[in-house]
């Protein structure tokens, strides 16, 4: 009888390291709330997937150089002090509103508005730079697909909203994330092995949140697709980079995207390759 590993059965989008992250916290937001629901099977492989995601932090803290010459270039450091400015501007902007009489309703919508993008204040802005970019990247696609963007506009945010973008754009491509860096040099061995065994945790993850699924209980299918969310809604654009769809679509893609996870049962025709890099 054939043996088949998680690796075989399922098949993942391709995903930067920082990509990783971003994947993994959504992941953890949408588990969050359900975590009583969850079987034990379920329970199990989530803290073993928080454990490869702390791993891989871990070593994109250490890994000591964005370039060739062991520093952050100097692009970097300036587009960091921008984007860290549109995020400080956009959090002062919510709280001057916050501090207007009680009962006014800019107020109370001004804390709402916080709350939900500023989980923790700004210390996110106080972290390495890849680690940085994708907090960064959380918290702008809670913006767009939490609807943040029209509540901020209705205050009179739209100026803010519109340069943290372009600023948040900018320090994607000054680290290479977003694009090709012109001195990014090859992830380092530490970095590779951590995605890889988050990677393989993550597909653990699948195999069990689909498996927990019963027919005859519709609630463990609504359960399954909302933990699942962030991992269906997560494309390939065409850097080879994986990144949330923005409006359902992978930018600059015409074509229907193929599911993210593709079960397969032993028989069954072999699904279609995830996208290589470019």
């Amino acid at each position: 009888m054939s043996k088949y590993t998680a690796s075989e059965v399922i098949q993942l989008p391709r995903f930067t390291a920082v990509g990783a992250m971003a994947l993994g916290e959504q992941l953890f937001t949408a588990a969050k709330p359900a975590k009583k629901q969850l079987v034990k099977g379920v329970a199990r492989v989530l803290a073993t997937l928080a454990s490869r995601h702390d791993d891989l932090a871990s070593a994109l803290r250490d890994q000591v150089s964005l370039s060739e010459g062991g520093e952050a270039s100097e692009d970097a450091v300036q587009c960091d002090r921008v984007l860290d400015n549109c995020w400080s501007g956009l959090h002062d902007f919510l709280t001057a509103y916050t501090k207007l009489p009680p009962g006014a309703p800019e107020a109370a919508e001004a804390s709402s508005l916080k709350a939900a993008i500023f989980t923790g204040g700004l210390k996110f802005l106080q972290l390495t730079y890849v680690l940085e970019w994708s907090e960064s990247e959380l918290r702008i696609q809670r913006i767009r697909k939490g609807g943040l963007d029209a509540r901020i506009e209705a205050l009179g945010g739209k100026r803010f909203l519109s340069v943290l973008e372009a600023a948040h754009i900018a320090y994607g491509k000054a680290l290479g994330v977003t694009a090709p860096a012109a001195t990014a040099a090859a992830a380092p061995p530490s970095v590779r092995d951590a995605l890889a065994a988050f990677t393989e945790a993550l597909r653990a993850y699948v195999i069990k949140v689909m498996g927990s699924v019963e027919p005859d209980e519709p609630e463990t299918q609504e359960l399954a697709d909302r933990l699942l969310a962030p991992l269906a809604s997560w494309s390939v654009g065409s850097s080879g980079r994986g990144a949330p769809r923005k409006n359902d679509k992978p930018e600059g893609d015409t074509a229907a995207p193929a599911p993210p996870v593709v079960p397969l049962q032993p028989g069954a025709p072999t699904a279609a390759p995830a996208p290589a890099d470019s």
